[in-house]
């Protein structure tokens, strides 16, 4: 597609930079007026995100490195190139949710509050961010005959010349998808965390259909007949589901706690 968007007097802008910038911008600056809305403090949000980001990003490309070793250690200067494409979200996601659980202990903060509002917004984040993806070839798909396949010509990373599913197209609609669905119920929430094991198990299911149509480096398991990213999705659903009942069970015993005190005190 397009890697570069132009380039004048030596200054390029790529063009997946450019859409992870925008993809930022607009989930982070939508999400500070979600805080807003709900009476948090906006400066949290904002400490909150910065070191997120940083988190998000290192574990990231580090994920994204790992998987492609064989390229970087060919190519060590390229490692930091994430201008470029490169990117591996589960990375980023586990990243900065490491970071926001140290950020939310040290601030005795409901993690689990901050983390339904930020939901929908990773989605969001992810839809727009894709894009760039389409746009630098990473992330590409399987080779297909089906009439919607895109031609990659100005590609360092997708095969050139050859019809491919439109793999980066198909994760934003997905990831739009579920950022409306999420957002949509936001104010339905039966616990806090409700959102957020949401996001985790549709998003992994999600990214499990998907692979299938994914051609890039996945790291096979089982013979190569399972990629990393449905490995993970599998144990992320496991292990989400496994705290929304927690979750949903103890609001639910908490709430009836609450009926009988307020009973026995009439």
């Amino acid at each position: 597609m397009h890697p570069v968007l132009f380039s004048i007097d030596g200054l390029t802008i790529y063009t997946y930079g450019l859409c992870m910038s925008v993809a930022f911008l607009v989930s982070f600056g939508w999400g500070l007026l979600e805080v807003k809305r709900r009476g948090l403090s906006v400066e949290t949000g904002i400490d909150l995100t910065f070191w997120a980001l940083i988190s998000g990003l290192f574990f990231s490309r580090l994920a994204y490195v790992l998987v492609n070793l064989s390229f970087f250690i060919a190519n060590p200067l390229r490692t930091v190139m994430i201008w470029e494409g490169g990117l591996v979200w589960y990375g980023a996601f586990f990243g900065a949710i490491a970071a926001g659980a140290i950020f939310f202990r040290a601030h005795k903060l409901n993690g689990w509050l901050w983390a339904d509002i930020a939901a929908p917004f990773f989605a969001l984040g992810q839809g727009i961010g894709r894009i760039g993806c389409f746009m630098a070839g990473c992330c590409y798909g399987r080779p297909t005959d089906l009439c919607w396949g895109v031609v990659f010509t100005k590609s360092e990373i997708a095969p050139l010349g050859v019809p491919l599913h439109p793999a980066q197209l198909y994760a934003v609609v997905a990831n739009l998808l579920l950022f409306l669905f999420l957002f949509q119920r936001r104010r339905r929430s039966n616990f806090d965390g409700e959102q957020i094991l949401a996001y985790v198990i549709l998003y992994a299911v999600l990214r499990s259909i998907l692979e299938v149509f994914r051609g890039d480096p996945r790291g096979f398991w089982l013979g190569g007949t399972v990629s990393t990213s449905q490995m993970i999705a599998v144990v992320a659903v496991m292990g989400a589901a496994g705290l929304y009942y927690y979750l949903k069970s103890r609001g639910k015993t908490s709430r009836t706690e609450r009926e009988a005190g307020t009973e026995s005190g009439s």
